[in-house]
């Protein structure tokens, strides 16, 4: 088995502050280390060639270019080897799709989290080591195994809970100030009662959301809900 060695990282984003919370939050991540900042589209592509990143950490608005125009010129077949996980503020499908079509491994709103962002360059590092092995598949499962992998979506989701919807309840749990119901959340993703009310129960059982009751209202307690 080839040599593990540490996973580096160039973090592209104009915000100086969003940069150094980046370093400081990937430096807490073992096997991970950031080699270079770029604060717009042809610094990181000049910090690319220079570095070789394993992994580059992506805004989309950048002052020069966007994002998408940097994940797609990294790609360039004269270019070495390179992964993006994006880290913006859109929320758009189709600049998600766009992302993904243009390499994307991953997509995270902003404002990230520490233990989001940690839990995600973990599971990268799954996809690293499983890609550094030298061998044959046996089974269709193996392969489909690290195609999962790949895509950092490890979780077993039970029936009925897609990874889309699940993000797209967590974006907008993200983004109340403090708490909020499964009605309240429902109108925001644009999903039923009920579906907002199972992925927020979901969310809850992994640990990625706090549940409680709020009083004062007849009937019996609605639950409301916040990110960890």
């Amino acid at each position: 088995m080839p040599e593990f060695r540490d996973i580096t990282v160039l973090i592209v984003d104009d915000d100086p502050v969003i940069t150094t919370t980046l370093k400081h939050q990937v430096g807490q991540v073992p096997g991970f280390r950031v080699v270079a900042i770029a604060p717009n589209g042809q610094t990181a592509l000049d910090a690319a060639a220079r570095f070789a990143p394993r992994l580059v950490l992506l805004d989309l608005h950048l002052p020069d270019m966007t994002g998408l125009e940097v994940a797609h010129r990294l790609r360039h077949p004269d270019r070495p080897p390179t992964d993006v996980i994006v880290i913006s503020g859109r929320k758009e499908s189709d600049t998600v799709r766009a992302a993904i079509q243009r390499g994307a491994l991953y997509y995270l709103v902003k404002p990230t989290r520490a233990r989001t962002l940690k839990e995600t360059l973990l599971r990268y590092a799954d996809t690293v080591e499983l890609l550094q092995r030298d061998c044959v598949f046996d089974e269709q499962q193996e392969i489909d195994e690290l195609y999962r992998v790949m895509h950092l979506d490890l979780a077993a989701r039970p029936k009925g809970i897609t990874a889309a919807t699940e993000r797209a309840v967590l974006a907008a749990l993200t983004e109340v100030e403090a708490d909020a119901s499964a009605n309240e959340l429902a109108a925001m993703v644009g999903v039923s009662r009920a579906t907002a009310q199972r992925y927020l129960e979901y969310l809850a059982g992994r640990g990625l959301v706090e549940r409680g009751p709020r009083y004062g209202l007849p009937g019996r307690p609605q639950h409301r809900y916040r990110v960890r």
